[in-house]
Formats: structure tokens, sequence, C-alpha cells
């Protein structure tokens, strides 16, 4: 009775974890989508930027500034998804040649001791970053003079989601040592 009540909750731990990393693949599978769009602001704001510049001779004092926040969200935000996708830029030349289950240990030892501590440290800093800014009501240098805290809170959002993506692809790696699949 005792061996199937720890079964149980071993059972009832895994599914929890599946569904952790079901719900943190899904979630940002959606976001992701939705920062996609970005780029399409990003690209309006450039084009009427680049008219008003050259034929009307008026440049804007708004236009740099929305398109470094609109290019910035849209990379920080996007971060989580592209790691979900597997599409971050890396040098798998030798790694690609190991046996599938030595791949799957070398992403867990970078995940462990490069990817914790350097998306860890980053997130951090990026909630005192912000944090910092929103105690001052931080407000842009520019002529324009917008909100630089709302901005700077993206930092922390984007670093906390490709995170917690991160643990989701850490968790599926140690399922797929067990040689099971989520």
């Amino acid at each position: 009775m005792l061996r199937g009540l720890q079964n149980n909750r071993c059972t009832g731990r895994e599914t929890a974890m599946k569904k952790f990393v079901r719900a943190v693949d899904a979630f940002n599978e959606f976001f992701g989508r939705y920062v996609a769009l970005l780029i399409l602001p990003l690209v309006f704001v450039v084009c009427y930027e680049v008219v008003a510049r050259k034929l009307f001779r008026s440049p804007t004092i708004w236009a740099f500034e929305v398109t470094v926040w609109l290019y910035g969200a849209h990379f920080l935000l996007g971060a989580a998804y592209t790691y979900l996708h597997d599409r971050h830029v890396r040098i798998d030349i030798l790694s690609q040649k190991l046996p599938s289950r030595v791949q799957v240990w070398l992403s867990i030892i970078t995940f462990v001791f490069i990817f914790v501590p350097f998306v860890g440290c980053l997130s951090y800093a990026a909630v005192m970053y912000a944090a910092h800014s929103w105690a001052g009501w931080e407000h842009s240098w520019s002529a324009w003079k917008p909100p630089l805290y709302l901005y700077k809170t993206v930092m922390p959002v984007g670093l906390i989601l490709l995170f917690v993506q991160g643990l989701a692809k850490f968790v599926r790696d140690i399922y797929r040592l067990k040689g099971e699949e989520i």
C-alpha cells in the first residue's frame, strides 16, 4: 500500500511538471505570436519618419525613441518564443555529431552552469533597473521626454519569460533522459 501511495505521488509530481512545461510552452507560443506583430508599427514609424524627413524636411522628435522601444520590446519579449522553437544562434558543429543522449546531457549541463547564472543575473539586474526607474518616475533625456519606466519594465518581463522557458526546456531534457517525451 505504501509503495502504491509513493507511486501516486511521483506520478502526480510528474504530471504537474508536464503540465508546467505544456503551460509555459502554450503561453510563450501565444504571447510570441502577438509580440511578432510589433514589427508592423515599427515599420510604419520608420517609414513615416523617412517620408517626413526626406520629402517634407520635417523630422519628428519622437520617431527615433519609438523605433528603439518597439525594436527592443520585439527582441526582448520574443526571446522566450525564439527559445521555445530552438531558433537562437549557437554553434553546434561538434555537438551535432554526438549521440542524442550526450547532446541532452550537454544541454542540461549548459543550462545549469551557463543559462541559469547568466539569464538569472540578467533578470535580477533588469528588475532592479526597472524598479529604480519606477522609483524616480524616470523620463527620457530627449526633447520629447517620454517616460522610460514603462519601457524599462519590458526588460525584466522578457528575461523572466526567457528564464521560465529555459526551465521548461530543462524539465523536458530531464524527461528525454528518462526516455519520455513531453
